[in-house]
C-alpha cells in the first residue's frame, strides 16, 4: 500500500513550500491539494493561485493525486429550486475540472448536492429531485472529466442526506457508466453514520478511486489521525486489500488539538508505519 496527505495536516503552520519539503521527507509522495488551499470568490484569483501553486509542485518529488473542489454553500445551490442559481453553481464546479488538469492532479474530489427543507415539497419529492439532479450532475461532470483527462471521485458525505451511504453512491456510478467518475471513501464520515467503514469499502469495491483517512469518536466529524478514534483500522486495511485497491492511501486529518508540526509529523510516521504492517 502506497500512502500520502491533504495537505492541510500541516500547510497552515508551514506554509506551502515547507509542507512539500516535508511530505517528500516523509516518502508520502501523494498528495491532495485542499479546497481551502485555493478559496476565493474571484475566478482569476483561483487561477492565478492553481498557476502558482503547480510552479512550486514541480520542484519537489511528490505525485499531486487528489483535489478538492469547492464544498460548502455549492452543495445547496446546486439543489437550489433557481434555475439560474443551480447552474452557476454547476459552473463553478466545472472549473475545478479544469483547475485539476492544470495542476496535474488524477482526481478531482466532489461533493453531491444537497437539499434544504422545501415550503412547497414533500420529503418524498425531495429526496426524488435530489437524486434525479445528483444524477444530471455526474453524467455531465464525466464528460468533462474525460476531456481533460481527469476521473471525477463523489466523497461519501458526513450530513445523513443522499451519499452517505454506500448504496447511494452505487446508484450515481451505476447511473454514470464512466471510466472518469468514482468514489472517494472518507472512513471518518461512514463512521459517523454509523456504517462500518471495512463494510462500506468492500461493497464499494470497483468503483473506489480516491481515499480520506480519518478517524473519530463515531459521533463527531473529528478528522483525528488513524488510531486516535474507534475505527477498525485492521479491518479497513483488509476491506481495501479484498476490493483489489491499488491507488494511494490519502490521510485528511488536520492539525489536531493545536499540535505542533514537530507531532504531527511524528504522528505521520507512526501511523504510516502501523497500517503498513496492516496492509
Amino acid at each position: 500500500m502506497r500512502f500520502g496527505a491533504d495537505i492541510w495536516v500541516l500547510y497552515p503552520k508551514l506554509g506551502l513550500e515547507d509542507t512539500l519539503r516535508v511530505m517528500e521527507d516523509l516518502e508520502l509522495r501523494y498528495i491532495e491539494y485542499p479546497y481551502e488551499l485555493f478559496k476565493s470568490s474571484r475566478p482569476e484569483d483561483v487561477e492565478a493561485r492553481v498557476a502558482e501553486v503547480a510552479d512550486v509542485a514541480e520542484s519537489y518529488n511528490l505525485i499531486p493525486y487528489q483535489l478538492h473542489a469547492e464544498y460548502g454553500d455549492i452543495c445547496f445551490e446546486l439543489s437550489s429550486p433557481d434555475e439560474g442559481v443551480r447552474g452557476s453553481a454547476f459552473r463553478r464546479l466545472c472549473r475545478w475540472i479544469e483547475y485539476a488538469s492544470k495542476l496535474g492532479v488524477r482526481v478531482l474530489v466532489v461533493h453531491a448536492a444537497f437539499p434544504r427543507p422545501s415550503l412547497d415539497m414533500r420529503y418524498d419529492e425531495v429526496v426524488k429531485r435530489i437524486i434525479e439532479l445528483n444524477v444530471s450532475y455526474v453524467r455531465e461532470l464525466a464528460k468533462l472529466a474525460e476531456d481533460h483527462g481527469v476521473i471525477v471521485a463523489v466523497e461519501n458525505c458526513m450530513e445523513p442526506w443522499f451519499c452517505s451511504s454506500p448504496q447511494d453512491l452505487l446508484l450515481l456510478m451505476e447511473a454514470a457508466a464512466s471510466e472518469h467518475v468514482g468514489v472517494c471513501v472518507d472512513t471518518g464520515h461512514f463512521n459517523v453514520n454509523s456504517i462500518n467503514p471495512a463494510d462500506a469499502i468492500r461493497r464499494l469495491s470497483g468503483y473506489i478511486v480516491a481515499t480520506h483517512l480519518h478517524d473519530n469518536d463515531g459521533r463527531h466529524d473529528q478528522h483525528l489521525p488513524p488510531l486516535s478514534g474507534n475505527i477498525d483500522w485492521r479491518g479497513v486495511m483488509g476491506a481495501f486489500r479484498e476490493a483489489g485497491y491499488e491507488g494511494p492511501l490519502i490521510y485528511e486529518f488536520g492539525s489536531f488539538g493545536g499540535q505542533s508540526p514537530r507531532n504531527v509529523v511524528e504522528t505521520l510516521k507512526l501511523v504510516t508505519e502501523y497500517l503498513k504492517a496492516l496492509a
